[in-house]
C-alpha cells in the first residue's frame, strides 16, 4: 500500500511463486488464506512454483478460482489436449498508465521430479526458452514493455536472457536470492526478492514512448524491509488474519500425541532431541520412490525443548521455526565427509546425524578433524552416492555447507514440523536417547 501510493496508477505487483507453503495457518487452509491477502494487496499477476502442486491439482484450481488477478505459465500444458492447463494462461496483459505490459509465466520445468507423481499426472511442463521463443512475438506486438515472471530460479533465469533476445525484465523465484541490485545479461533486466516475504522486490523503470527503450534508477532501494513498523495497518487482511489465527489456536493447542521424558536442543554435539527430528526424516516419504540412507540436520535449526507429556502443534513449532522443507538429493561419501568436517570445524558437532555415526577430534588440523564415519555400520565410502534427507536451508548452502549444492538428483519433500509431527503420532510415547551417533571432543 505504501509503495504504490508513491505512483498509485503505475505500479505491477507481481509473485513468482511457491506462495504458500510453510506456516500451519497456510497449509491447513490449503493456501486459502494467502490467497485472500493477495487479492487485497491488490496483485498484477502471479505464476506457479513448484510448492503449489504439492497438495494436488484441484486444490490448486481452487486457489486459481479464488485469485482476482491473471495466474500465467505459459509452459504449464493440459499433456493431452496440448493447451494452457485449466485457468492458466501463457501471459496476460496489463496497462500501467501508457504503458501496456505483457507479463509471461514460467512454472519450474522440472516439477515432475521433485513432486509426486499424482499431483502432476497429465501436466506438461515444457522448456523456458522454446515457451518464451513461442510467446515473445505476440508479447512484442501487443505490449510496450516485456516482463517474464519466473520461477525457473537464478541459473535458469540467466540462461534464459541468455538465449533469448526481446525480454525486458525477469522477475525470478525459486533460488530465494535476495538480490540488491539488477543484474543486466543480454540486456534483460534480472531481479529476485528473497523468500518468506521478509521484503518486497522494487524496481523502479522508465520507457521511452518514442524508442521503447527500458531503463531503470538504480538509485532507488531494490529490498524493502516487511516489517510491522507501517503508517497504516490493511483492515482487510488484519482482519482475515485474525479470523484464521483464531479458527488455527484450537489445533495448534491440541495435543498430538506425547514424549516420555523433556528433550532439550544444544547448541554443539548430539542430543536426544536431535536425534528425534533426525530419525523422523529418516523415515519420511518423499514421494520420489528412492530410499533415503543419512539424515543431517544442523543443531541451530533446532530452537526449543519438547515438554515430557502431551506435546502439541505449538510446542513444535517453536523447536521448529524455520517453516524449513524437507529435501532430498545425492551426495558422494567424499562430499558427506566435506560437510561433517565442516559442523565439527565450526563448531564441536554442529550436526545431528540418522542413518549413520562419525567421531571427531577437534584438536587435529582442519580437513582431518573426522577420523571415522560409518553408514548403516559399514565404513563411508567416498566413492559411493548416498541418498541424503536434509532442510532445505542447508540444501541452499545454508550454515555455509556449500558441498550441499554439489548433490544432484533433488527432491523435496513436506515442511519438517509436519514431519515431525506425523512421526510423535505413530511413535508415541517417544523415547528418544543419546546412542552414539556422535562422539568426539
Amino acid at each position: 500500500d505504501q509503495a504504490r501510493a508513491e505512483n498509485p496508477h503505475r505500479t505491477l505487483l507481481l509473485d513468482a511463486g511457491d506462495t504458500f507453503q510453510g506456516t500451519y495457518v497456510s497449509n491447513s487452509t490449503q493456501g486459502q488464506v494467502v490467497m485472500a491477502a493477495m487479492n487485497a494487496a491488490g496483485y498484477s499477476a502471479w505464476t506457479l512454483g513448484n510448492h503449489e502442486f504439492d497438495w494436488g491439482q484441484e486444490p490448486l484450481k481452487e486457489r486459481i478460482a479464488q485469485a482476482g488477478f491473471p495466474v500465467v505459465a505459459a509452459n504449464l500444458l493440459d499433456a493431452a489436449a496440448g493447451e494452457p492447463w485449466g485457468e492458466v494462461q501463457p501471459y496476460a496483459l496489463v496497462p500501467v498508465g501508457e504503458v501496456n505490459v505483457a507479463i509471461l509465466g514460467l512454472t519450474y520445468p522440472d516439477t515432475p521430479t521433485i513432486n509426486r507423481a499424482e499431483n502432476v499426472a497429465g501436466l506438461e511442463f515444457r522448456g523456458a526458452v522454446e515457451s518464451v521463443r513461442d510467446y515473445l512475438p505476440e508479447l512484442e506486438s501487443q505490449a510496450d514493455l516485456s516482463v517474464v515472471l519466473s520461477h525457473l530460479g537464478y541459473d535458469g533465469d540467466e540462461a534464459l536472457a541468455s538465449a533469448v533476445d526481446g525480454i525486458d525484465v525477469i522477475v525470478g523465484g525459486h533460488s530465494h536470492l535476495f538480490m540488491e541490485r539488477p543484474r543486466q545479461v543480454n540486456g534483460t533486466l534480472i531481479v529476485q526478492a528473497g523468500a518468506k516475504g521478509q521484503v518486497l522486490g522494487r524496481l523502479d523503470l522508465v520507457v521511452d514512448p518514442t524508442t521503447g527503450e527500458v531503463t531503470y534508477d538504480a538509485s532507488s532501494k531494490a529490498l524493502l524491509p516487511v516489517t510491522n513498523d507501517v503508517a497504516e495497518v490493511n483492515r482487510e487482511v488484519q482482519a482475515l488474519l485474525a479470523v484464521a489465527l483464531e479458527e488455527a489456536a484450537a489445533t495448534m493447542d491440541q495435543p498430538i500425541r506425547e514424549t516420555a521424558k523433556a528433550l532439550e536442543p544444544q547448541r554443539a554435539g548430539e542430543f536426544a532431541l536431535g536425534n528425534l527430528v533426525t530419525d523422523a526424516m529418516l523415515r519420511a516419504d518423499m514421494s520420489d520412490g528412492q530410499p533415503v540412507d543419512i539424515a543431517l540436520h544442523n543443531n541451530g535449526g533446532i530452537r526449543a525443548a519438547l515438554p515430557k507429556g502431551a506435546v502439541t502443534f505449538r510446542d513444535l513449532y517453536a523447536v521448529l521455526p524455520f517453516d524449513n522443507q524437507l529435501m532430498s538429493l545425492d551426495l558422494t561419501g567424499a562430499q558427506i565427509l566435506r560437510i561433517l568436517e565442516h559442523s565439527v570445524s565450526e563448531r564441536k558437532g554442529n550436526m545431528q546425524v540418522a542413518g549413520m555415526e562419525f567421531r571427531f577430534n577437534s584438536a587435529k588440523p582442519v580437513g582431518q578433524r573426522v577420523l571415522e564415519a560409518t553408514v548403516a555400520g559399514e565404513p563411508l565410502d567416498p566413492e559411493k552416492l548416498y541418498r541424503v534427507v536434509t532442510i532445505d536451508y542447508l540444501a541452499g548452502g545454508g550454515d555455509g555447507q556449500e558441498t550441499f549444492l554439489e548433490g544432484e538428483n533433488p527432491s523435496y519433500g513436506e515442511a519438517e514440523v509436519w514431519v515431525l509431527a506425523e512421526y510423535i503420532r505413530a511413535n508415541s510415547p517417544v523415547e528418544a536417547t543419546i546412542e552414539g551417533r556422535i562422539r568426539g571432543r
